[in-house]
């Protein structure tokens, strides 16, 4: 089965393949492309999940989530960058893949106090599996500005998700 889904390979597939667990599953750590995918797609999340929450959460999870959109407009950069230097060229996707998808239409559905616990809830899954797959990569890096990069990200995504799960935003 993964022979077929490496063999067919799109951006979408590509991202998918991390996304659900398949190199997981199989024990095979993810690989530098693997992070800039993934880094990639959890920067889209978001940053859309920043427009929904401009119109449904409070003040302290409109700045959450605006905060965590810049930031995640200046990872993209740095992971444009990256897959450029390392001359990867990897097709980024210009959509969410169907996981974000998902998570997304949840909280396209949810308003007041729905909403600010799902975000919550989707906030903390999104980094809490961003954050596994670069502890996974630090262990068996492939590159080593991927490397550098990814080091310097995973505090900076423990803080975040830590505010989370104080209880801060909201």
């Amino acid at each position: 089965m993964t022979g077929v889904v490496a063999t067919a390979e799109t951006p979408q597939k590509h991202s998918l393949i991390e996304w659900i667990g398949i190199k997981q599953a199989f024990g095979w750590p993810p690989n530098g492309a693997d992070v800039l995918r993934y880094l990639h797609q959890f920067n889209m999340f978001q940053v859309q999940v920043a427009g929904l929450a401009d119109s449904r959460g409070d003040d302290a999870l409109r700045q959450f989530a605006f905060a965590q959109a810049q930031l995640a407009r200046e990872r993209d950069q740095e992971v444009f960058k990256l897959n450029t230097f390392t001359l990867l060229a990897i097709d980024f996707p210009t959509r969410p893949n169907a996981v974000i998808s998902n998570e997304l239409a949840g909280l396209r559905g949810a308003v007041g106090q729905r909403f600010v616990s799902d975000f919550r809830r989707k906030q903390i899954g999104m980094f809490r599996s961003t954050i596994d797959v670069m502890r996974r990569y630090l262990l068996h890096p492939n590159n080593d500005q991927i490397r550098r990069f990814t080091a310097e990200q995973l505090p900076l995504f423990e803080r975040d998700l830590e505010a989370l799960e104080v209880g801060k935003p909201s």
